[in-house]
Order: structure tokens, then sequence, then C-alpha cells
């Protein structure tokens, strides 16, 4: 069985299409946990009217504490032997389970994991991360999602229960980069699947157009470094690397905002002095535009800032 949480707040337009999204799945032994996290709109009501006609479907309430603690309450409850995380604004394609499923069995995985659609008010951009389906190693699968090649959302990724092993983060942003890693260090293969399944929905107001905080993304990069470095997941060497290059753009997005210089010069300067303690990084592991831009930042934060 799947286990399908979904947090719920104040989603009154658009729980319907997501709860009725699951309905049409093909592969039909699921849970769905519609975890209500204080909504004051009607979507707990909408939850409940589902709920009482599907024995399949569970209204849990939470006190509003937000995604994160709703997520880890869906995983407490959760009784299948496999995790899928949905956001309640989003919806999946009717076959979404049953191909990613199929793919673990298939390739004796751990995770799946699919390509998604981007949908905007007039257009639907579809993305996939990888040409073909392949299988990766857990550490083919860490390189890949540390280095970006792969995305933290959680929303693409079935996860066998037997991987969901840390709670879910509470950090107020960027939670899944925070977590993902972590559940990916237990898997010994992940499918990748060449297909978009699940459909995020771009809309203002959700949480990924709200602004983050980047100083969070800041101390996650620090801790992944640590926990890959405690548990030895990576050489170290691989694993300064890998930091450096995800700290130098964080610094490089960050001094391009378009925001007052003097609060970037104090952001970037953060990152210079958090940067330091993984180096030395050589040259071959960076790059020329890279090495540049470390050589820069390290000389000089305020024409960093300016220029980069």
């Amino acid at each position: 069985m799947i286990s399908i949480i979904v947090p719920v707040y104040n989603v009154e337009p658009y729980i319907q299409t997501c709860i009725e999204s699951v309905l049409k799945q093909t592969y039909t032994m699921w849970e769905l946990l519609l975890i209500d996290d204080g909504s004051n709109d009607e979507s707990a009501a909408i939850c409940k009217r589902f709920a009482e006609q599907d024995p399949r479907i569970h209204l849990l309430q939470n006190s509003h504490t937000g995604p994160a603690k709703a997520r880890n309450k869906g995983i407490e409850h959760a009784k299948g032997d496999f995790i899928y995380f949905m956001d309640s604004d989003d919806w999946i394609e009717p076959d979404t389970l049953e191909c990613m499923l199929s793919a673990i069995h298939q390739h004796d995985a751990d995770i799946a994991c699919c390509g998604l659609f981007f949908d905007y008010p007039t257009r639907s951009k579809a993305v996939c991360y990888t040409k073909t389906d392949c299988v990766l190693s857990r550490e083919e699968a860490l390189k890949y999602i540390i280095t970006g090649k792969l995305p933290s959302y959680l929303c693409i990724l079935l996860l066998k229960r037997s991987v969901v092993i840390e709670p879910y983060t509470d950090v107020p942003c960027y939670e899944d980069y925070a977590t993902g890693y972590k559940w990916f260090s237990h898997a010994n293969k992940v499918v990748m699947i060449a297909s978009p399944k699940y459909h995020y929905i771009q809309r203002k107001g959700s949480i990924l157009h709200t602004e983050r905080r980047d100083e969070f993304l800041l101390d996650i990069f620090q801790e992944r470094h640590q926990y890959i470095q405690q548990h030895q997941l990576m050489d170290e060497t691989e694993n300064r690397a890998n930091t450096v290059r995800n700290l130098l753009k964080l610094s490089k997005d960050y001094a391009r905002k378009p925001i007052d210089l003097k609060e970037r010069i104090a952001f970037v300067s953060k990152v210079r002095d958090a940067l330091q303690q993984f180096l030395p990084v050589s040259f071959a592991q960076l790059g020329l535009k890279r090495w540049l831009r470390l050589k820069l930042l390290l000389s000089s934060v305020k024409t960093y800032v300016r220029i980069v």
C-alpha cells in the first residue's frame, strides 16, 4: 500500500482537484492522509466530505504549526509500505502511482523519481531529469541531489517506508533541501523515470512564490556537508567541492537580487565567511568560471556584488 500524505491549509479552491486526482489513480491500493493544519476556510469540510465517501481517505486535524509538522504527523499515522507526498494545491496524472511503483519493483529500487509539470495560468512546462529511465546507486543519487542535477522536490519521489527514517525537517523554508538527501542516503538504488507525472501549480501566494530566507539555505548547505561527512557518504574532498559550488551559487544569486546594496553585501559576506571553512578546493574541481568567482569573492565582497 502507498500512503499519500497531504498537508492542508486554506486551499479551498484547489483541494478538491488534488483529492480527485488521487481517486482517479489506476493503482488503487493507497490511503490518503489529509492533515488539516488549522484551516479557517472550507478546506477541512471538503476533506471531511471525501473521507466520509471513501474509507481510504482519512482526515487528521492539526493545530496551525506548519507543513513540516503536518507531514510528520502523516508519516506517524501512515500504514503503507511506501510514502508519497503531495501539496494540497497540486495534482497528479492518473497513472502516477502505478508507473512509479512498477519502476521500483522492476529495478528493486528504494526510491522512484519522476518528472513534473510546472503549471502556469496560461501554459504548462514539462520538465524531466533524465532522458531515459535509469537506475542510480546511492552514491550516484546523492551526487545528483547535492549538485542540483536532481531537485529536492519530495513531490516527485515515491519512497519505501524503510528509507523515511529521519523526520521531515522543520525549518521555515527549503524543508525539502534539508530532508531529501538524508532519505536518499538510506536507499540502495534510485530509479529515475523519464516522464512527468506531477503537476506543480504556480500561483501567487503559494509557498514557492513567497519570499524565502536565504539564511536558512546557507545553514542547510553547511548541515548537509556535516551529515555527509559524519556518515562517510562521500569522499571529503568531493564533499567540500560540492559545498563550495553550492555556496558560490547562493552568493551569486543573492548578489543579483534587486534589493538594497548594503543588504546584498551583508549576506554575501556571511556566505564568504562560511565558505572559507571548506577550502581549499582545486581549480580542476571548480572550473574556470567558479574559480574566478571564488577568487573575486575572497578578495572583495563589495566588488563581487557589484559585478558578478
